[in-house]
């Protein structure tokens, strides 16, 4: 699929594989990333022999444009943040037929992003949220929010352009004291984080808001098309709160013992039969 331009002028690079006539499943990763995070879901025979699998470079990330004015990278609030982040994923999916959307962490906001700013699931099929929250940013000390980041994380993630080693470690960690990530898949993590300019991690950061209100507002039947995955060891986002607020706004969840945040990278084929276990119980 060839590179393909936002609306408000921002080339997305975009990489595709599997099957060109089948469903299209549309992978979106986090902050400090690239469409590498996902070479190896998208690898995965079963996947790759029955889905058409597009991944794509957010703005400021990867490929895609990194040299960009503020304005394209931060928005003033929630609502015109979530339509700015809403823009890649709107370039990416023009054209397709009933698209599934499959997030990790940052890339889960990006999903919600588009579901707030288009009322809903529109034509998509469906929206895997895996290891991401549904609030970014600030809450009250009693919100069941309140625990989801430690502040060791938030300091990983401000520095993932500057010190992409801490930033690696802590997101491959599978759980507070696990050491066991191998070094290839640590600089090969470091090395995209430190790639992409601190600009653009800081506009992802910027990006604070709370999608609790409106996933509450969605019909049970588009709540039923959504699934939240949480990976029991992940050291960014505690499972247990994230659980919390999935939670309040009667999403279903999916919790992945023994693995952490990097669940797509470290274990693809894990996450993969995973997918296709939440896609077949849909239907």
């Amino acid at each position: 699929m060839p590179d393909v331009t936002t609306e408000d002028g921002v080339r997305i690079n975009v990489v595709e594989k599997g099957r060109a006539d089948g469903r299209p499943l549309v992978f979106v990763h986090g902050l400090g990333g690239s469409s590498r995070m996902w070479e190896g879901v998208m690898s995965v025979p079963e996947l790759a022999d029955r889905y058409r699998l597009l991944a794509f470079d957010l703005r400021g990330h990867g490929r895609s444009d990194t040299d960009l004015a503020p304005e394209l990278l931060t928005a003033d609030g929630p609502v015109a943040g979530a339509e700015l982040w809403s823009r890649d994923l709107d370039a990416v999916l023009a054209g397709t037929v009933s698209p599934i959307l499959v997030g990790w962490s940052f890339g889960a906001g990006v999903i919600q992003s588009w579901l707030q700013t288009h009322g809903g699931l529109g034509p998509a099929e469906a929206a895997v949220l895996a290891c991401g929250p549904n609030v970014n940013g600030p809450v009250p000390l009693d919100d069941p929010a309140a625990g989801l980041i430690t502040p060791e994380a938030v300091g990983a993630l401000v520095g993932a352009a500057h010190d992409g080693t801490t930033f690696a470690r802590r997101i491959l960690a599978n759980r507070a004291d696990d050491t066991s990530a191998d070094a290839d898949a640590i600089k090969c993590v470091a090395t995209i984080a430190e790639a992409t300019p601190a600009e653009s991690v800081a506009g992802v950061l910027r990006h604070v808001v709370d999608f609790r209100p409106f996933l509450s507002k969605l019909s049970a039947s588009a709540r039923a098309r959504v699934t939240a995955v949480i990976a029991d060891g992940d050291q960014i986002f505690d499972a247990a709160a994230s659980q919390a607020v999935w939670e309040q706004v009667g999403v279903r969840t999916v919790h992945v013992p023994g693995s952490g945040h990097a669940l797509p990278i470290r274990e693809p084929d894990r996450f993969a039969h995973l997918l296709l276990g939440i896609l077949e119980s849909d239907g």
